[in-house]
């Protein structure tokens, strides 16, 4: 019997999926030293993390780990997955998401993903050594044993086609997604992932990176606030924590409109994003679908899916991936779990 945990470790969001639990939270954390403690009604709520990684050391993590000023990202780089930061956080990952099943769990599938270019890379056998083996996290105090012993990892856009192919008891849903050809466009918080999946694999070089993102949205307003007031010191992550308003607030005395800037870089950065993708794939007509996902997919996606015809944005593109994930990995051991 395998336990399934999906699990999508992105360089804006940390998501994964179990039977009984699902969690999205942000892809960093921040050392308990650095945190200022809060009182009353202020305090901070997140956990707190240990693993032995980093013996000695306790972290904090949570939905309110934007709240701390000193954290800990987990962004792309060379060698990302051998980097601490990731590992240590992959790790807090998978203890939360199985947190509701008990102290000690064996027989873990973990099904998770790569962009397609890492695909048969080093980094994908990285990225399975840091997965696979014994984890050992405690939460709040509370000691959690995972025992990882096997990992699958599909190419990113495969996992955006499962979540839309199976149900989620992982049988066939959609049955057209076995001879379709499919453009997935992974809208993301540093770049946008194109790729080509047809008759459920993927079409080797026919995807690529474009280094385009929700975070050249948010740059994009940060500076014209700065532009409008150089002593607001705004940032592309404090912008994102305040993009769901039409004012972005320095202080209670002082507040500047940002809703025609957000609409001008929205409308800016999907422009671009089109021009770029059209440039590696010069047309849309050998297309059967156009999946439009990821985190981006609710702000630039929907500028996109009125710049490409008939581009559809899938359900939940936020998660889609995770949930791909998850589904897959219920299609290969059934009723086992």
């Amino acid at each position: 019997m395998s336990y399934i945990i999906g699990l999508d470790h992105g360089n804006g969001w940390v998501k994964a999926k179990t039977a009984s639990n699902e969690l999205t939270l942000p892809s960093y954390y921040a050392k308990l030293e650095t945190v200022n403690e809060g009182y009353g009604n202020n305090k901070i709520e997140v956990k707190e993390y240990e693993s032995n990684i980093s013996k000695g050391e306790k972290f904090v993590w949570g939905e309110e780990i934007n709240r701390i000023d000193h954290v800990v990202p987990t962004y792309g780089a060379q060698d990302r997955y051998k980097q601490t930061p990731y590992r240590l956080l992959t790790e807090f990952a998978l203890a939360e998401a199985a947190s509701k099943e008990g102290d000690a769990i064996s027989e873990i599938m973990v099904v998770t993903g790569v962009p397609s270019i890492e695909k048969g890379t080093d980094s994908e056998k990285d990225l399975i050594n840091v997965v696979r083996g014994d984890h050992l996290v405690n939460i709040n105090d509370k000691g959690i044993i995972l025992r990882v012993s096997d990992v699958k990892v599909l190419p990113q856009p495969v996992g955006v086609v499962m979540s839309e192919y199976l149900d989620a008891d992982g049988f066939v849903e959609d049955e057209s997604f076995e001879t379709d050809s499919v453009a997935v466009i992974d809208i993301g918080t540093g770049t946008t992932d194109i790729d080509h999946v047809k008759s459920l694999k993927r079409q080797k070089g026919d995807s690529d990176s474009i280094l385009l993102g929700m975070n050249d949205v948010y740059r994009r307003v940060a500076d014209w606030i700065n532009s409008q007031n150089p002593s607001a010191r705004a940032t592309a992550s404090k912008v994102e924590s305040q993009f769901a308003n039409d004012s972005y607030v320095i202080s209670k005395r002082s507040v500047i409109e940002i809703d025609d800037i957000k609409e001008k870089a929205l409308d800016e950065v999907a422009a671009e994003l089109k021009t770029e993708i059209i440039g590696r794939w010069k047309t849309w007509e050998r297309f059967d679908r156009i999946l439009l996902t990821g985190g981006g997919a609710t702000q630039l996606g929907q500028r996109l899916q009125s710049l490409i015809p008939d581009a559809e944005i899938v359900k939940s593109p936020q998660t889609a991936n995770v949930e791909g994930f998850y589904r897959y990995g219920k299609s290969l051991v059934g009723d086992d779990e």
